[in-house]
């Protein structure tokens, strides 16, 4: 029960300051105040959203599915908290793999959430979730295993720690650093790629029906799984894990936000499947060619 709370009270304390800072940030970027009442800079405004989300009316829809539907944002917010396990429990080798694998099932909460809420708003935002988190998760796996066929550990194991590398490998795996940003963008749900949240047309995409703490859970999973993507960066391409490149790397989350504009739904996939992912297999074929012909 310890570790449990070990691990997941600081991960909502971070999706706390985590929220604040994102609100300050592009309050900042658009010339208007943030949240500045509740408390010193408004320190406080996180916690009187979350006490105002516990006491409100959890509302059932009446066609929707019960079970399943009170049950998808609890898988969302256990595998969000289960990925940061993984960061700091599972063997550096193959951590990427354990965390990709982890972030490939968050697929089932969202997917679940949209298709026991019986709304076809809810039923569109869990299809394009899906079809953007299937399709960047591909790419992103693909980088990922081109670096582990190139670098290695002291110990000889194949290691994704693309930091240590030498400095020509880094130059030639540079593209992959690259696909792996924009992909954790996509695998995040966020702006350019929050297709499947976009207020306009869906008002809130696969969670239009939830309030209340099944709201909350599915919100502290998106900034929680926001915060393992920026320790992956930080651990594989910033070499090592610290919490101020977590941060520099949450800084440009927010600044994309407030800089890019939303792409069509049709435009992000054919940036995924015509663009990252050929790129990320061609580099993959080089890659693995050059490492078979080096091992003969």
């Amino acid at each position: 029960l310890a570790s449990i709370f070990t691990i997941t009270v600081p991960v909502l304390l971070c999706v706390a300051f985590f929220t604040l800072a994102e609100r300050q940030i592009m309050a900042s970027m658009q010339r208007r105040f943030g949240p500045n009442v509740s408390g010193i800079g408004g320190l406080l405004q996180p916690f009187y959203d979350g006490l105002k989300l516990g006491v409100k009316e959890p509302i059932l829809p009446e066609l929707s599915a019960s079970g399943a539907f009170s049950a998808a944002p609890m898988i969302s917010f256990i595998l969000s908290q289960i990925s940061w396990c993984g960061i700091f429990i599972s063997d550096a080798a193959f951590q990427g793999l354990v965390l990709m694998a982890l972030s490939s099932l968050a697929v089932y909460g969202v997917m679940l959430a949209g298709w026991a809420s019986n709304s076809k708003y809810a039923f569109l935002g869990c299809l394009r979730s899906v079809a953007l988190m299937v399709s960047y998760e591909l790419s992103l796996g693909a980088a990922l295993l081109s670096i582990g066929l190139f670098l290695t550990d002291s110990t000889g194991m194949k290691c994704l720690n693309f930091a240590d590398a030498p400095t020509s490998i880094q130059f030639a795996l540079l593209p992959l650093c690259h696909i792996f940003l924009i992909c954790i963008l996509a695998e995040t749900k966020r702006v350019p790629f929050d297709l499947p949240e976009a207020e306009a047309e869906l008002v809130a995409g696969f969670f239009v029906e939830y309030s209340s703490l099944g709201f909350a859970l599915f919100f502290i999973a998106e900034y929680a799984n926001m915060a393992v993507m920026s320790a992956l960066a930080s651990i594989y391409f910033l070499g090592g894990f610290s919490a101020l490149k977590i941060t520099a790397i949450f800084y440009a989350f927010v600044w994309t936000r407030g800089t890019l504009p939303r792409y069509r739904y049709d435009q992000f996939m054919r940036l995924g499947f015509k663009a990252y992912l050929p790129l990320s297999l061609a580099i993959f074929a080089i890659n693995a060619s050059f490492s078979l012909l080096s091992s003969h």
